[in-house]
């Protein structure tokens, strides 16, 4: 190969070998997503426990906490 086709090949492989400077964003935009996500489960699933709880105590008045 000579040094001219070396370069030409440089050149049409540029973008393919090297990192994105995003790549760091994208994952910090995942984490993020995926934190967020947690939160709202947590939260949805402490409001489905308090509301089923509710109901149990409605249903049987005299039970203990």
């Amino acid at each position: 190969m000579t040094r001219c086709e070396q370069e030409l090949l440089d050149k049409q492989l540029w973008g393919v070998s090297s990192r994105s400077p995003q790549d760091g964003v994208i994952i910090l935009v995942i984490v993020a997503v995926f934190l967020v996500g947690l939160g709202i489960g947590d939260i949805v699933s402490t409001t489905k426990q308090a509301s089923t709880h509710a109901v149990a105590l409605i249903t049987y008045p005299n039970a203990q906490e």
